[in-house]
């Protein structure tokens, strides 16, 4: 009889734990996206190549791996967020993509070393262009591209 309840509270406690793992999946906020990609205003840098390594560096994103590429968009996160809350046009499913241009530095990865020595080095491009983003309750939450 013991080991017949002592099975079923072991069923208990598994399914338990799964739903409360499936429920602390973190998903991306737009504190994330902040973090990731906007830079307002834009810090200080002598180049490009100056500006992404000292971004990527400062953002947490040169941790082993290296983040091969981010885009980081120096413009105000409230315009930002006007691309979710209709002033952006719908793409598909929860994408928007923006009618105005932005300006944004490129960042990509040009030189990593192996894990011991942790060094990412990275280029960018100063541009300005629309950008997609994946939305949800209004706010950005992911950068999808640069159009």
């Amino acid at each position: 009889m013991s080991l017949k309840i002592s099975f079923r509270l072991l069923l208990h406690l598994t399914i338990l734990l799964a739903a409360f793992l499936v429920q602390s999946r973190k998903q991306p906020t737009f504190w994330d996206f902040t973090n990731k990609h906007i830079d307002y205003p834009r810090t200080g840098a002598p180049s490009t190549k100056a500006y992404c390594n000292l971004m990527m560096w400062r953002r947490g994103l040169t941790r082993w791996p290296c983040m091969r590429n981010n885009t980081f968009i120096n413009s105000r996160p409230r315009t930002i967020q006007n691309i979710c809350r209709g002033g952006g046009r719908q793409v598909n499913g929860n994408i928007f993509e923006s009618r105005r241009r932005f300006p944004v530095v490129a960042c990509d990865i040009i030189f990593i070393t192996p894990p011991q020595y942790h060094r990412c080095q990275y280029f960018g491009r100063q541009l300005n262009r629309r950008i997609r983003v994946a939305c949800v309750n209004r706010q950005p939450i992911r950068f999808d591209r640069l159009i």
